[in-house]
């Protein structure tokens, strides 16, 4: 469940009673405690306003006994609707019977109280699922980004849910183990029991069953930790008596449901199934959520890293490099030639080509290596912990496994490929990143000078490039102005436009102050800084170019 602190305590509300008198006495009780409270005594406008109303409701609050369209079925019309699918419905009722309550949670609802619960439990149950809607509508606004940026189908659900019972009282742990076993729903999970003394710091169940004092009392009570966490499980609370008080205390600390042992079992098993179908809904959208976020960091073209995250990982593994004093190798590497490949076989072939370098690049790296596509034929790979002699193995390796694959035309002809690297290391080459950067780029443009095909070290005293003679500098610097341009553009209207629309749809669909909000704005930052830094190189290009025709200087080119 999302934390209260987080989302807020504040909430949109439609409520639906056909007796005016209810609703008016129910609805200002809400709007007193700082909600915005929509009411209706008809429930097919209830149904009107919840599925096509100008704003989506955080939560929904229906009478069971209305004339016409009852709350059972109102609740499975509502839940059959995209827009409400994943709402939070309560279900308010003067009755109090098992059968009343196991009939609401069966039809779709998430929780019920009667018209006449204190006003501290009803006020607590509400504040719960209003921050439970708003965590939903924030992972299906997540989610409906991702679908409209991603190919990919979604991650499958597990087959069967995981519950873990927790009570500091082994015969009760024993005693609803077998209950839950042999209910309807005792074939929907797999359930393991706990000892209460056994320290938890992690869980990989969708919902942990524990009693009060395990949850709320000792040293360290499970809903300090796992109460207010998205990713942790569903958390139900079973007391061994009745208390408004610890009710109330059980919600506001993040429970997601609060029982007692003197529960009927079908109702227990009913609330366990809702509560469970509420928790894998809302790990499939989490996880909907994350492989989105590795879309934004993603190069659609070759499925490497994009150059954004690039930069910001190399950034973090040459912090991490200095802290700790470990080596940490940069490989910068180009395919040769790659013009030709697209001017004689076509762009589907240079295509073709880019996949074929990547996937065989992956294959040969570590896992715990950075392999990023850094630009149109160019790629770059961070090698953590590893020095100058591991990195020009390393790099002599990816080399040779490029080294010959062969792409081909849609009409016909073959090209061989190959690739140049150039390999610098921290400490022995360079104290700072851009310094790194810009010396293996140098090593990358000597192992092109002189021959193509193979891998260059960052010499000791390494300068950059001389520049060629004039006239060729004039031409070949035109082309690399001319890729650097087809660069920019790409970043804004080409290949890379998937990127920074999941980018885009991603931040506007999080919250200010969430980590995916920050992370989506550094990335819309990185992508623009990336924009800024290639319009500025090629600026220098061109003032170099006009300074060295006008000055007449002419450099001899090392063979």
């Amino acid at each position: 469940m999302a934390a209260l602190s987080s989302l807020g305590t504040s909430g949109h509300v439609l409520l639906c009673d056909d007796s005016p008198i209810a609703l008016e006495a129910i609805g200002s009780r809400l709007q007193e405690s700082g909600l915005d409270v929509v009411m209706t005594t008809s429930p097919r406008e209830a149904l009107g306003l919840a599925t096509e109303g100008p704003q989506p409701f955080d939560l929904i609050i229906l009478d069971v006994l209305m004339p016409g369209l009852d709350g059972h079925e109102l609740t499975r019309r509502l839940r059959d609707h995209p827009r409400t699918s994943t709402t939070p419905i309560l279900l308010l009722t003067s009755l109090d019977t098992t059968d009343d309550r196991v009939h609401g949670l069966m039809s779709g609802a998430d929780d019920f109280f009667t018209k006449t619960a204190p006003n501290a439990e009803m006020l607590a149950r509400v504040r719960s699922f209003i921050a439970l809607g708003k965590m939903r509508a924030q992972l299906q606004a997540q989610h409906e980004a991702m679908t409209r940026v991603m190919r990919e189908p979604e991650a499958p659900t597990p087959p069967q849910a995981r519950v873990e019972i927790i009570h500091h009282l082994p015969v009760v742990s024993e005693r609803l183990a077998r209950a839950l076993r042999g209910s309807p729903v005792g074939g929907e999970f797999q359930l393991t029991q706990r000892a209460a003394s056994q320290r938890m710091v992690a869980s990989d169940a969708d919902l942990l069953v524990v009693s009060y004092p395990v949850a709320l009392e000792g040293e360290a009570p499970l809903l300090k930790r796992f109460g207010f966490d998205e990713e942790a499980p569903a958390i139900l609370v079973v007391d061994e008596v009745e208390s408004t008080s610890r009710r109330v205390t059980a919600f506001d600390s993040g429970a997601d449901d609060y029982l007692t042992l003197q529960t009927p079992m079908a109702e227990l098993a009913a609330r366990l199934g809702s509560a469970l179908r509420r928790q894998r809904r809302q790990r499939q959208l989490r996880s909907s959520r994350d492989r989105a976020m590795l879309v934004a960091v993603t190069d659609p073209l070759t499925g490497l890293y994009n150059r954004a995250y690039f930069h910001e990982a190399l950034g973090v593994e040459f912090r991490r490099a200095q802290r700790y004093k470990h080596p940490m190798t940069l490989v910068l590497l180009d395919l040769d030639h790659f013009k030709q490949v697209n001017d004689t076989l076509g762009h589907s072939a240079g295509d073709e080509a880019l996949r074929e370098t990547s996937k065989r690049l992956r294959q040969t790296a570590r896992s715990t290596d950075v392999v990023a596509r850094h630009g149109g034929e160019e790629f770059a790979m961070i090698l953590p912990e590893t020095d100058l002699e591991q990195g020009l193995i390393a790099a002599e390796r990816f080399r040779a496994a490029v080294d010959g694959a062969t792409v081909h035309g849609a009409k016909g002809g073959s090209r061989k490929l190959t690739l140049s690297a150039g390999v610098g290391c921290f400490p022995v080459h360079a104290s700072s990143i851009s310094e790194l950067m810009e010396l293996t780029d140098a090593a990358l443009y000597t192992a092109k000078r002189t021959g193509r095909n193979r891998v260059s070290a960052v010499s000791v005293s390494q300068e950059p490039p001389p520049l060629a003679p004039a006239a060729a500098q004039i031409t070949g610097t035109s082309g690399v102005l001319e890729r650097l341009r087809r660069l920019v553009a790409e970043d804004v209207e080409g290949p890379l436009t998937a990127t920074r629309t999941a980018a885009r749809m991603l931040h506007e669909a999080s919250a200010p102050g969430d980590t995916l909000h920050t992370i989506t704005t550094q990335l819309r930052q990185s992508s623009e800084d990336v924009r800024q830094e290639l319009l500025k190189v090629m600026d220098d290009l061109s003032r170099a170019i006009l300074d060295s025709s006008r000055q007449g200087v002419v450099h001899s080119e090392q063979k």
